[in-house]
């Protein structure tokens, strides 16, 4: 089992945003994230820099979610955005690579 964690208020600004059916999703999405050891590999991508993006589907909105694995069990979220366009923003990866050694340093 995996702990799930957000990291400074991203992900909650970000919910606050969307409907409760939205959350609703999101949520359950991570809870198969949290509990599962083998997750569907439509739901994780490698960006870079040990950056993951979680994603996540619903109607025809999608949704991303930034990461890193903290240790084995331990999965911090950061930035989230609603997918417009074909490739993930620039600015939103490396907001992201940022506020993960922001992490890293407040960690050590």
């Amino acid at each position: 089992m995996r702990k799930i964690i957000a990291y400074k208020n991203y992900y909650r600004e970000f919910m606050e945003k969307l409907s409760q059916q939205e959350r609703d999703k999101i949520k359950r999405a991570l809870l198969l994230f949290e509990t599962e050891d083998r997750i569907p590999r439509h739901y994780i991508t490698y960006i870079r820099d040990g950056v993951y993006e979680f994603r996540v589907t619903y109607g025809n909105k999608e949704f991303r979610l930034f990461f890193i694995y903290d240790g084995d069990t331990v999965v911090v979220l950061f930035n989230c955005y609603t997918k417009k366009t074909q490739k993930a923003p620039k600015r939103e990866i490396d907001k992201a690579i940022k506020l993960k050694e922001e992490y890293k340093n407040e960690r050590k």
